[in-house]
C-alpha cells in the first residue's frame, strides 16, 4: 500500500475530476491517484537531472579514510581540545 496524501483543490478542478470519474466509471480517488502518478512520471527526469547537478556529488570520494573506518565505534566523533 502507498502513502496517504490529502489536499484541497478549487471547485472547478473538483468538478472536472468528478466528471472524469463518472465517465470512466472510476472513483474520484482513482482519478486523482492517476493524475498524481502521471505528473510524477512527467517530472521525474527533471528532478533526477537537478539532483545529479547538485555540487554535493563532487565531494564524494574526495576524502581518503582508513579501511573499515566507518565500522569503528569512534567513527565520526571529534575530540575538542582547549588551547
Amino acid at each position: 500500500m502507498g502513502t496517504h496524501v490529502q489536499t484541497e483543490v478549487n471547485s472547478e478542478t473538483h468538478d472536472i475530476l468528478k466528471m472524469l470519474a463518472i465517465l470512466r466509471r472510476k472513483s474520484l480517488k482513482e482519478i486523482a491517484r492517476e493524475a498524481l502518478e502521471e505528473y510524477a512520471k512527467k517530472h521525474k527526469k527533471e528532478l533526477e537531472d537537478l539532483i545529479q547537478k547538485d555540487p554535493i556529488w563532487g565531494t564524494i570520494g574526495v576524502l581518503e579514510l582508513e579501511e573499515e573506518a566507518s565500522e569503528r565505534e569512534d567513527w565520526g566523533t571529534v575530540e575538542w581540545q582547549s588551547e
